[in-house]
């Protein structure tokens, strides 16, 4: 679907307003991004921003109580433990890696990287320990990064044109909405002994940068702000596929469907467990965020029928659109998947 959906990003961009320097000018929706670790203010005024995933995305709350544990995590059906000490350890390390530019690391082995801008250190590498059954996806969004949506490549443009997502935010949705699914499928007969899910942790450095975001004339009110953190990662258990085994389009359509179209049935974002022939669900992303659903997606029965559709949101969106609408999606802060 995200590939799909290229042919009219050159068209957005083109349209789409990114002069900074006009900023101050009254009544246009922009954002000024700075950190803690340096007070240098930078700009972003563009059409497609949207209140949503800059404001009502990241809780600190939440974020907190998901933090990787403090306490040893077993691995293995409870055969193994690592320590958090040694996760941290992993991972500190790798930084200093990626502050050298490195094209490859030692404790880890790279997943995708079409997200991530090495020479400038910023975006989202995704990464498998090597020594350990982990995945690790590792968002990197320094201050000038973060006001500079269109430069990590066709699929983190076309997020951004489609529904003003960032895909330093959507990483914030993984658990929440993994949460969603585990309660879902725990109240359903057909799907309790059908998913598999992997855990999810977040993890921050030993020493955070914050974000600090100041938003004007997006959303509700003149100015507003959040803090959320410049640098963090996710990790989860490592799933291991069937490789003699493939998922059903129709199963993976149905329980989409079943979740309210939270999930995007793509056969990339599942597959046949190893151990237990179950679907193993591996990316818990809020979909409807991507391509700006703030109401509930009408119910979509075969793959034809869902990409049509998301195509025709799409184009509606960028080329069907009329100003004042625009206009007003910038302050549309109703969500039916963030209540």
């Amino acid at each position: 679907m995200k590939k799909c959906l290229c042919s009219f990003v050159i068209f957005s961009m083109l349209t789409a307003r990114r002069n900074i320097h006009h900023y101050q000018k009254n009544g246009l929706s922009h954002i000024e991004v700075w950190s803690n670790k340096n007070n240098r203010k930078y700009h972003l005024i563009d059409n497609n921003l949207r209140p949503v995933p800059l404001l009502h995305v990241f809780n600190e709350k939440h974020f907190e109580e998901n933090l990787l544990p403090t306490q040893s995590i077993t691995y293995d059906n409870g055969q193994k433990m690592i320590a958090p000490q040694k996760i941290n350890q992993l991972i500190e390390f790798l930084f200093t890696e990626i502050n050298k530019k490195n094209k490859e690391y030692r404790d880890f082995t790279i997943l995708k990287k079409s997200g991530f801008v090495r020479h400038k250190k910023c975006g989202l590498l995704i990464l498998k320990f090597k020594n350990y059954p982990f995945i690790l996806k590792l968002f990197m969004e320094p201050p000038k990064s973060f006001v500079n949506p269109y430069d990590k490549g066709f699929e983190v443009t076309n997020f951004f044109i489609a529904g003003g997502a960032l895909r330093h935010t959507l990483g914030f949705t993984r658990i929440e909405t993994l949460n969603y699914v585990q309660k879902a499928i725990q109240k359903s007969d057909k799907w309790r002994s059908r998913i598999s899910l992997p855990r999810k942790w977040f993890w921050l450095p030993k020493d955070p940068v914050w974000l600090h975001i100041k938003t004007y004339n997006l959303g509700q009110k003149k100015e507003d702000s959040i803090t959320m953190p410049s640098i963090y990662g996710v990790i989860a258990d490592e799933l291991q596929k069937d490789p003699d085994k493939e998922t059903d389009y129709n199963e993976l359509m149905e329980f989409s469907q079943f979740l309210e179209h939270r999930i995007d049935p793509h056969t990339k974002n599942f597959f046949i467990e190893k151990k237990t022939g179950k679907i193993a669900l591996i990316d818990t992303e809020l979909f409807p965020l991507i391509l700006g659903f703030n109401e509930k997606i009408d119910p979509q029965n075969t793959h034809i029928e869902w990409y049509t559709h998301l195509a025709s949101k799409y184009i509606k969106e960028k080329m069907g659109t009329l100003k004042n609408l625009r206009i007003k999606r910038q302050h549309d802060i109703k969500h039916y998947y963030l209540q």
